[in-house]
């Protein structure tokens, strides 16, 4: 048998019986029973003549049982009816020494012993309902005997309802999983695999890595070089030698950027992410200066510029310069001349009392443009009477432009909903494993779980039929698989599921009228 063929074996129910009585165990109850039933069932409808030896589990939980071989020398002696070693032997094959042989694989899978020799009647280990029928099935004396295997397959039925195909799959595999070590092994495999996969990524990177580093190298060693190259010139042509730190500090520069590469490729180092606030780049531009104010200020400047006349108006009107600190303004201004362009709309006034903003974020202040007249009288103070006549309604106040406040940043997307989905999907995984082991108490908790971090997690409630079908509670399990059906209508096991709910519903039918 090659590599492939051992890993895809299937396991007997030999092998399993001899494997738990080395360990000093006993398989559980549940386990066993179902096992018995499976073969029995099997053997009845093929007529088959039971050995622990033909009796398999395949990789998918599918249970086998193979052709006998009346011809062949009998390998197990303690499956041989009482009435075989007499003179007068019956057929191996005869209905009720098959009975016989299937009451000894009950009784070796429900007792973990071994069968008492042909002749001698069972124990007081054999208990429960199934026991009995075991009991039935072993009677020394063949008149006191189940008549056949279809018989044999009803009575077990009656005390051993048979679960859905699919918990019935999942207690046979995990049987299987214990007990195989192609199972192991094909684990073992899979896991090496996986490794290797890792470590050729592994030395893909570091190859990557090596190959700038040497690449680093090379440059290093043609600038040191090319340095010695100019040092020997320098030296022949009589020059002072020079200074050798500039050069080392390039090495130096080259070296470490050498080993940041190294460390970027391999992950250990990460670009800090920027911080600090961002300029505005919505801010607006200061508004230009109005054609007729930039005027008025060129006239009133060249005005002021020249001497005025000892005896003219300008010069007697001409009032004494202003004083370093400026009053403050009067508490209400008069309206703007009607020459005064009105301010541009998106000039608002600030409040009195308002905070400046800081020095990064102030908007520049908006003179409100003002006629000719007004600006040469504020810039000029020995104008003449006409143009000082203009300056009693004073301009509006500037007001700063209103800044456009800073973007915020976004808030990041909460991810406490996807944290609870990953939480759910993992105590899913883990009850399903607790089915594969047939732990169906601890998958029942898990799917649970599950359930209280996303009530809508389809596969919770088709892992918690199959857990209460494994522990026999067939309304609470045909009401999970409704939840997950209304759920996943058209999931590739609808089909299947709907098949163990007619099958739960029957057996529950059937031990409502038992009771």
């Amino acid at each position: 048998m090659d590599r492939l063929q051992f890993v895809h074996a299937m396991i007997s129910a030999y092998e399993i019986l001899e494997k738990s009585r080395a360990a000093g165990q006993r398989l559980p109850y549940n386990e066993a029973a179902v096992l018995f039933a499976g073969a029995v069932r099997l053997a009845a409808a093929n007529d088959s003549t039971l050995r622990g030896r033909l009796v398999r589990i395949d990789d998918a939980g599918g249970l086998h049982v193979e052709a006998f071989d009346e011809e062949a020398p009998e390998a197990e002696p303690a499956y041989l009816a009482p009435e075989l070693l007499s003179a007068d032997a019956p057929d191996k094959n005869d209905p009720k020494v098959q009975v016989y042989a299937a009451g000894v694989l009950g009784y070796e899978l429900l007792t973990g012993r071994l069968a008492p020799p042909p002749g001698h009647a069972a124990g007081p280990e054999l208990t429960g309902s199934l026991g009995d029928v075991v009991r039935r099935a072993l009677a020394v004396d063949r008149r006191g005997r189940i008549e056949d295997l279809r018989q044999l397959h009803e009575a077990v039925e009656e005390v051993q309802p048979r679960p859905p195909s699919e918990g019935e799959r999942n207690i046979l595999s995990a049987l299987r999983n214990r007990f195989s070590q192609a199972s192991l092994e094909k684990e073992a495999v899979a896991k090496l695999i996986d490794r290797l996969h890792q470590l050729e990524t592994q030395v893909a990177q570091l190859g990557k890595a090596q190959a700038r580093l040497e690449a680093s190298q090379r440059e290093s060693s043609e600038t040191i070089e090319r340095f010695e190259i100019g040092q020997t010139r320098a030296d022949q042509a009589g020059r002072r030698r020079q200074s050798v730190v500039a050069p080392a500090m390039a090495v130096a520069a080259l070296t470490s950027a050498a080993v940041f590469a190294a460390a970027w490729a391999f992950g250990l180092l990460a670009i800090p992410p920027r911080s600090g606030p961002l300029p505005m780049a919505n801010a607006p531009p200061p508004p230009p200066e109005p054609v007729e104010m930039a005027r008025a200020a060129r006239d009133a400047a060249v005005a002021e510029a020249k001497p005025a006349p000892s005896g003219s108006r300008r010069a007697v009107s001409e009032p004494p310069p202003a004083p370093a600190e400026a009053k403050p303004a009067p508490a209400e201004a008069k309206p703007a001349p009607a020459e005064a362009k009105p301010a541009p709309a998106e000039a608002k006034p600030a409040p009195a009392e308002a905070t400046p903003p800081p020095a990064e974020a102030r908007p520049v202040p908006v003179e409100a443009p003002a006629d000719a007249g007004t600006v040469a009288a504020a810039e000029n103070g020995n104008a003449d009477a006409g143009l000082s006549a203009n300056t009693d309604a004073g301009a509006p106040a500037p007001t700063p432009a209103t800044a456009s406040p800073p973007a915020r940043r976004q808030p990041a997307a909460n991810s406490h909903a996807a944290m609870l989905h990953a939480l759910a999907l993992s105590q899913v995984r883990r009850g399903e494993t607790a089915l594969e082991d047939g732990n169906a108490d601890e998958a029942l908790a898990s799917f649970k779980a599950a359930l209280e971090n996303e009530p809508t997690i389809a596969v919770a409630f088709r892992g918690l039929g199959m857990a209460y079908a494994m522990q026999g509670n067939d309304a609470e399990a045909v009401q999970a698989y409704e939840k997950y059906l209304r759920l996943t209508p058209k999931a590739l096991d609808a089909p299947g599921i709907r098949q163990s709910m007619v099958e739960l519903r029957a057996r529950a039918k059937a031990g409502a009228k038992r009771e």
